[in-house]
């Protein structure tokens, strides 16, 4: 009996031990499998990827050239800007002060004017109200302060027109048309299989960095006091507005700036030596040194070009000045978006935001305040044309216009240009410095992000 059980047992071991091999062997070859499946998939997404990638730049490369080429036969114009709500003082709202900002323009404005700066997507909500029914409404809507709401003079049983408008509704215009600082509409295009969209910045709009690295900053402080009206407007507190002082004054020791700077002109001297040797081949009795000194020339934009590369160095903490001072739905704010750091050395004062303005005129005037008041007022009515024009609305001294039309332009011929291509889940960009004067264009700076 117990040689039958043991012969049974020991049949069955080996093909139990043969089940267990198989299943191992199954389960190595089923990992094996995925993992190969994996890094097959792993390696025709980075095949995909690089493809995309290389349609993204080519659309990038083919945005860059088509900008270059069509800057200089663009015309940047300011448009009228009357009965709108101005730019000139969004930057420091709050989304409740830009509601009240919306709703304190739209009281006077017509249903024409309402229109041309709502969104595309936008509709005027329209209500027929009695003046009971208006009264109980604007109650409801802004409560019960003691005082009665501005209500038409017409019978209690007459019909009223209300119309509701959603402050994010209305798009305020800048200069040219398009929301502050663009110049232009988003330029849209295909490119192959690549959405490439341009944008275009008005760098003269923004209150130049290069003021602060300037020779004289240290003995009659006016661009220090244009810093610190500027970074009051965007509630920068003192130990930022000092921080960026000091990061200023360390980029001033690279290079200074300089009113009306002329063409940089670089000497290099190179010395070579001469050896006699006697006809007959012997060895060098007497060695002669000579020294010779060659000029090079580089032309006055080159100075922009410098400051440039230096605010883009790590020299200067952009993020810090990146960080978001108001954060809504529709706006955002930051204090590096008015800093020109691609080199501009001049405020336009048909383009500039009031800070911006009051820092410029600083450098001038006891009173920016009053003057940015008049310049802002004026140009809702008509572009300025002259500096000049700035001299006789203001009542300046020849000395103090003298001091300001060395920091102001009445146009502009700086421009950030922004170029973004996309492929798939690929994203190529790249921002240019260009300066525009008439037809003739010059790109400053490359820099691919």
């Amino acid at each position: 009996m117990t040689l039958s059980v043991s012969k049974k047992y020991c049949s069955q071991e080996p093909a139990g031990f043969a089940l267990l091999v198989t299943v191992i062997v199954l389960v190595v070859l089923a990992t094996l499998t995925a993992g190969l499946a994996t890094q097959l998939t792993m390696a025709k997404r980075r095949q995909q990827y690089m493809i995309e990638y290389q349609r993204a730049r080519y659309g990038l490369d083919s945005g860059i050239k088509y900008i270059i080429s069509e800057i200089p036969l663009t015309s940047f114009t300011c448009s009228s800007r009357k009965d709108e709500p101005d730019f000139s003082d969004l930057f420091w709202m709050d989304q409740e002060d830009y509601n009240l900002f919306i709703a304190g323009w739209a009281e006077t404005a017509t249903d024409e004017q309402i229109q041309s700066v709502m969104k595309a997507d936008a509709v005027m909500v329209q209500e027929q109200l009695s003046t009971t029914g208006l009264l109980e409404k604007l109650t409801s809507l802004f409560g019960e302060d003691g005082s009665e709401p501005n209500i038409p003079d017409v019978s209690e049983d007459e019909q009223l027109y209300v119309v509701e408008i959603d402050p994010n509704s209305i798009e305020v215009p800048g200069p040219y048309g398009p929301p502050w600082p663009y110049v232009a509409e988003p330029i849209e295009m295909e490119i192959g299989s690549c959405q490439v969209t341009i944008m275009i910045e008005d760098e003269n709009a923004k209150m130049p960095l290069s003021w602060l690295v300037a020779k004289y900053e240290k003995t009659d402080k006016r661009a220090q006091y244009a810093l610190e009206r500027f970074g009051e407007w965007m509630q920068m507190s003192s130990g930022e507005i000092e921080e960026l002082q000091e990061q200023c004054e360390k980029i001033s020791e690279k290079k200074q700036f300089e009113l009306n700077a002329g063409p940089i002109v670089t000497k290099e001297t190179t010395k070579t030596s001469t050896r006699s040797t006697s006809s007959r081949g012997r060895r060098a009795k007497k060695t002669a040194a000579t020294s010779k000194t060659t000029t090079k020339t580089r032309p006055a934009i080159a100075h922009t070009t410098d400051f440039a590369k230096l605010f883009h160095s790590s020299m200067l903490n952009s993020e810090a000045l990146a960080v978001l001072v108001i954060e809504t739905e529709d706006r955002v704010e930051s204090v590096l978006k008015y800093l020109g750091i691609w080199g501009s050395q001049h405020v336009n004062v048909n383009t500039a935001p009031r800070h911006v303005l009051e820092a410029a005129l600083t450098f001038a005037v006891d009173d920016p305040e009053n003057l940015a008041e008049m310049i802002i007022q004026q140009r809702q009515e008509k572009a300025f044309v002259k500096i000049d024009e700035i001299k006789e609305l203001g009542g300046l001294t020849s000395e103090e216009f003298d001091k300001l039309e060395n920091y102001i332009t009445t146009t502009s011929t700086f421009f950030k240009v922004t170029v973004t291509s996309r492929s798939g889940n690929v994203r190529s960009q790249a921002v240019l410095a260009m300066v525009k004067e008439g037809k003739n264009a010059e790109t400053l700076m490359v820099l691919y992000e």
